[in-house]
């Protein structure tokens, strides 16, 4: 029995040294971690560049060309300030929306003599501007920060030219 007694002493001391705590001076702390969320996150969509086209334009020169009869191959240009044009009328405004949206507000003498504003709906793309009731779309020649210039065709007198718009940004 006492053979028992001094393997079982020595078993429990044994587990003892085991069983003592850890001298280090590590701290494990466990972290919960939320579960994955069953909410579909949908991410932004790209912002799409903004055309140097969108913005109010104010018409301020027009000019056109043609060939005199009789003499060959020569052209004249004639620029006019587009607010003389307008016979004491306000001057053309052109409204490019983001999209495809367009409007023009002319300003014109009715048949009684008087200015009155008349706008006109359309639609545009980086190359061309439509007007509703207008037979033929006009062309963009150039496009910066400030400046717009397009051009359509004119009848007058029997003769076709081609008129440029030249606007300012505003």
């Amino acid at each position: 029995m006492k053979r028992l007694f001094i393997i079982s002493a020595f078993l429990m001391s044994g587990a003892a040294i085991i069983s003592c705590s850890n001298d280090d001076s590590t701290i494990n702390v466990e972290v919960p971690v939320a579960p994955p969320s069953s909410d579909t996150v949908t991410p932004e969509p790209e912002p799409q560049p903004i055309s140097k086209m969108v913005g109010v334009w104010k018409a301020e020169t027009l000019s056109y060309s043609f060939t005199i009869p009789g003499q060959p191959e020569q052209t004249h240009e004639f620029p006019f300030d587009h607010a003389s044009l307008k016979q004491g009328c306000g001057t053309d405004y052109l409204t490019v929306l983001q999209g495809t949206t367009v409007s023009l507000k002319q300003n014109n003498k009715n048949t009684a003599g008087v200015c009155e504003d008349v706008t006109l709906g359309g639609t545009w793309t980086e190359s061309n501007i439509t007007i509703s009731g207008e037979s033929a779309s006009r062309e963009v020649v150039s496009v910066n920060a400030n400046q717009l210039v397009l051009k359509y065709s004119m009848t007058y007198s029997g003769r076709t030219t081609d008129v440029n718009v030249t606007y300012s940004k505003q």
